[in-house]
């Protein structure tokens, strides 16, 4: 029972990362899904080859590789994809998102450093889905206004992000 929750617990952190690194290389949406399902599948299957402690993203960026390479493989008339150029792409995929946790934990510090009415914005755009239409008109501003203030928003994460990420050694 502990084998299946602890792959349950890791497989849940990363099945978005996962499948997003899969949608890069498979531009086709249901194909790419299918994939996913098909490395969760094989994940669980090998789940006793995963080292305890080491990277359980790179151990399951590998078997989505391996699928997504034998899904080019399979491909007859259509687009196949080259490994070498599929090794770079994977490779071009890791320098990307090799900073992608300390991105995230410095986007959350910074969104708590916002004064609460941009938090207020942001939390309505990006946790409750709300349109910036919808937000204008409940807020009785003009949509230019608003654009324009979310547009100062977004400078001020970017800008406290890079900081954090300056700070912290991670970008020069």
């Amino acid at each position: 029972m502990e084998t299946k929750d602890t792959f349950l617990k890791l497989f849940l952190r990363h099945n978005n990362h996962l499948f997003s690194f899969i949608i890069t290389l498979v531009p086709n949406y249901s194909e790419a899904e299918d994939l996913l399902q098909e490395t969760a599948s094989l994940m669980w299957q090998k789940f006793d080859t995963f080292e305890p402690g080491t990277n359980f993203w790179a151990w399951a960026r590998q078997i989505a590789r391996y699928k997504i390479s034998n899904y080019y493989r399979t491909k007859k008339q259509e687009f196949r994809l080259d490994e070498d150029l599929l090794d770079h792409l994977c490779a071009a995929n890791e320098k990307v998102t090799q900073n992608l946790h300390e991105r995230r934990a410095a986007l959350t510090g910074c969104l708590k450093k916002l004064n609460p009415e941009d938090s207020k914005l942001i939390h309505r755009k990006y946790f409750q889905k709300e349109s910036i239409a919808d937000i204008a008109r409940q807020t009785d501003r003009s949509l230019p206004t608003l654009y324009k203030q979310m547009s100062f928003i977004y400078f001020l994460l970017q800008s406290c992000i890079r900081k954090t990420l300056l700070a912290w050694g991670l970008e020069s």
